[in-house]
This record gives structure tokens, sequence and C-alpha cells, in this order.
């Protein structure tokens, strides 16, 4: 058990939590998408998300997949 923690450990570290489909949108703090809320991340060609813009609020980012906008 203490070596299959270990393991994932290890794995997420190498291979980031956030893996994700490339071109793929999402919000902060959704879909695998990284903090903060009310930001849009888009998905780079390794695989992980990466932070395009920041709404006006945490709530003001809306949509997921190829549709995330702003709407405050």
């Amino acid at each position: 058990m203490y070596f299959a923690k270990i393991v994932a450990v290890v794995a997420l570290t190498v291979f980031g939590a956030e893996a994700c489909t490339v071109g793929e949108f999402q919000c902060g703090n959704r879909g695998g998408a990284p903090g903060p809320d009310g930001a849009i991340f888009v998905c780079n060609s390794a695989g992980r998300f990466q932070f395009s813009a920041q709404c006006g609020g945490p709530t003001c980012c809306q949509g997921g997949g190829s549709d995330v906008h702003c709407v405050c």
C-alpha cells in the first residue's frame, strides 16, 4: 500500500496532475485545470493546462472543452 502511494505521487509529479487534451479549454479549478477560480486555461502541446486569461471574478468563467468564456 505504501509503495503504491509513492508510485502515485511520483507519477503525478512526472506526468502532471492536470493531463488534458491538446487545445482543450477549462475554467480554473474545474475539469482538471489548476486555479485560480475565474481563470481560463488551455491545454498546451505537452498535455498540461497553461494559464490563458483571468476573468473579472471567481465566478465569471463559464463553459468547458472548446467553449470557455468570461461572463461577469
